[in-house]
């Protein structure tokens, strides 16, 4: 083999910009629809447990702590979860989705029992479809509408 070959491809790199990152300095931009970690805003969550009958890993369990308050402890095991994402698409509650997926890919961590996420919270309430403005009723003549409640003067 002759070293002749090599000297052209040698200068043209060393006047080049090079192609990689220095990572942990610079961080590189998450592309819009990346899929990082599930997470759950608990003010949405009507517990229907979709997430995590739908979970391909089965990453999601969502346990009952009070019957009584309706409380719910969700746990997402990160060391099991493949980022695939179907937790949100199963998730009913619209227009805003209780589970959400973040872009966070550094996750690496040296004991597994830190990757696990949990929440405790009240079940929502569903919301309801808005009621419309004239109701028909049994006979089918609209029922009058509803006064506007008054508002209530403030107390000082």
């Amino acid at each position: 083999m002759k070293l002749g070959i090599f000297i052209p491809e040698l200068f043209r790199s060393l006047f080049k910009k090079p192609n990689t990152v220095d990572y942990p300095f610079k961080k590189l931009e998450v592309p819009k629809d990346f899929r990082g970690t599930p997470f759950l805003h608990p003010d949405l969550c009507i517990a229907c447990r979709a997430c995590e009958r739908d979970c391909p890993a089965e990453a999601i369990e969502i346990t009952e702590s009070s019957k009584e308050e309706k409380r719910f402890l969700m746990v997402i095991h990160n060391d099991r979860c493949i980022h695939c994402a179907q937790c949100v698409d199963s998730c009913p509650t619209t227009p805003v989705k209780a589970m959400d997926m973040d872009h966070l890919y550094e996750l690496a961590d040296f004991d597994r029992h830190n990757l696990k996420m949990q929440w405790e919270f009240v079940r929502a309430a569903p919301k309801k479809p808005a009621a419309t403005t004239n109701p028909v009723v049994a006979d089918g003549s609209a029922a009058p509408a509803a006064a506007a409640p008054k508002p209530e003067p403030a107390q000082s």
